[in-house]
């Protein structure tokens, strides 16, 4: 195996072969037809590592938009006044803007409201990515199981901050990753027999799959040694090449570290 980006061509041919994304494999050239004999449009595959980079930046915008409507909520007037029934009514508007998610309220005890059931009966203040958001840092792409949902879910959060500068509370988004998956992949159109897009976090628990039976499933408890050591190598660097076999078939895939969620992108073939 190689971390060698350049090595990632070899994916292109495959591509070519295995029938490519349908989102643009096979993009028809508009033309004239000035004669009948020159109706056929030819046809193009698109690169491996494009459609890696799309995948990357599809599902990176979406969650980077919902970091920025929920920075203009944190910074209202409503928000600052740690009073839910003042708050709950910027929430449900940026819900009705973003991709699928519980969007709620936390005070620094991490007691917090949903948009969708107010007073909820958990705490936030055992997660860790909790304290991050008091320490003033905005956190994105954290993978938990929700505790209003019950549904594994990307956090994005928020701090508030109140006159004196002080987190005076916590606005965030649990983000439905089944969702999000399913939206990515009908963004990019589909995807082409043999082929699957993932994304994994830093302890290689996977966040997105276009097999939703896969999502928060851990790779490297899946499959055999070649497997483990094609996600060692993966999360070890920054973009590459790693091939390995699951379910019976040899993959290729083709990597990349988003530096917006930190998570690693893969696209990948099923070869025949």
């Amino acid at each position: 195996m190689s971390n060698n980006p350049r090595s990632g061509l070899r994916l292109v041919g495959m591509i070519a072969l295995g029938g490519a994304l349908a989102f643009g494999a096979r993009l028809a050239v508009a033309q004239e037809r000035p004669t009948r004999s020159h109706a056929t449009s030819p046809t193009f595959t698109v690169d491996g590592q494009v459609a890696l980079h799309s995948i990357m930046s599809l599902s990176d915008a979406h969650l980077q938009k919902l970091v920025d409507v929920l920075r203009i909520v944190a910074t209202s007037d409503a928000a600052r006044s740690c009073e839910w029934d003042r708050i709950r009514v910027p929430l449900a508007e940026a819900a009705q803007v973003n991709i699928p998610a519980m969007l709620w309220f936390a005070l620094p005890n991490g007691s917090y409201w949903t948009v969708a059931q107010g007073r909820a009966a958990a705490n936030l203040s055992d997660r860790p990515y909790f304290p991050r958001v008091l320490a003033g840092k905005t956190v994105i792409g954290e993978l938990v199981v929700s505790r209003s949902t019950n549904r594994n879910s990307a956090i994005v959060a928020v701090p508030v901050r109140g006159e004196d500068g002080s987190v005076v509370g916590v606005v965030g988004g649990s983000v439905h990753l089944d969702s999000l998956s399913a939206l990515v992949r009908q963004e990019m159109g589909g995807l082409g027999d043999g082929l699957f897009f993932f994304a994994i976090d830093s302890a290689a628990l996977g966040g997105l799959h276009s097999d939703s039976t896969l999502i928060f499933t851990e790779p490297i408890k899946l499959g055999d040694e070649g497997m483990r050591r094609a996600f060692r190598e993966m999360l070890a660097g920054q973009e590459g090449v790693v091939v390995y076999t699951f379910r019976g078939g040899p993959r290729t895939v083709l990597y990349r570290k988003s530096p917006v969620t930190g998570w690693w992108y893969g696209f990948g073939l099923v070869q025949q």
